[in-house]
């Protein structure tokens, strides 16, 4: 899993250590990200598993 995910996060570390955006937007935003994906489960799945 790792050899897939690396490579891809490896271009927006050196992207946010270039740019004039704090490197605490970018894990903010991944973070706004991750609870909104995990929401729309809850939603979706009304919190629990289907049977």
């Amino acid at each position: 899993m790792f050899s897939i995910l690396v490579p891809q996060v490896a271009p927006v570390a050196a992207a946010a250590e270039a740019s004039h955006i704090s490197k605490w937007w970018f894990g903010g935003f991944t973070l706004f990200v991750l609870v909104l994906l995990l929401a729309i489960t809850v939603i979706m799945g009304k919190g629990r598993p289907h049977s």
